[in-house]
């Protein structure tokens, strides 16, 4: 399965869920909660950012690739790929409340439909298969019974694993897209 599907699949799901348990889904148009704190994301995301990166307007794009580069220099980015545990766990707590470098002034993603997979999937329930790892967003799914959501979470087990070669954050991946298309 391509990755492009892996993400027609996210966002075949989450709308199912949304149609199905809109009552207990509170995303919606300018709700940016999950745009906030820096994550990982997976090699795969890399060319659909840059996909998305490159049909913006020069200027926006500019001023996403800006914002990316100072997340970078003032947060004291380690190398997701080269860093041991506690400096990872140290870096994203330190950068919990750090807005993501593609989001506006209005709260709204900039390459909405070039978004990571993690992006599009936050906000739903985990689970390993049969096994429920918990909820993510604590907006969502509060009087939801156990079984609403456990058909509302996301398997895992849908997409590639991510290995330790694999992790890159937003900001990381913009600054590393932007070298390589020579938009810095």
């Amino acid at each position: 399965m391509s990755y492009k599907n892996i993400l027609d699949r996210a966002d075949a799901f989450f709308r199912s869920v949304s149609d199905s348990q809109s009552r207990h889904l509170r995303c919606g148009r300018g709700c940016s909660f999950c745009c906030y704190g820096l994550f990982e994301i997976g090699s795969g995301d890399i060319p659909i950012l840059a996909e998305g990166l490159s049909e913006l307007h020069p200027m926006r794009r500019r001023m996403i690739i800006r914002k990316a580069v100072e997340i970078v220099a003032t947060s004291k980015h380690p190398n997701l790929r080269e860093c041991s545990p506690i400096e990872k766990r140290e870096f994203f707590e330190r950068t919990a409340s750090t807005a993501c470098p593609n989001l506006n002034d209005a709260g709204e993603c900039l390459i909405y439909e070039h978004r990571p997979l993690v992006c599009r999937t936050f906000g739903l329930p985990l689970r390993d298969s049969d096994r429920y790892l918990g909820d993510v967003c604590e907006l969502n799914f509060n009087d939801a019974t156990d079984e609403e959501r456990m058909s509302s979470a996301w398997d895992l087990q849908w997409e590639d694993a991510l290995g330790p070669d694999d992790q890159y954050t937003i900001p990381e991946a913009v600054v590393l897209i932007a070298r390589m298309r020579g938009w810095t």
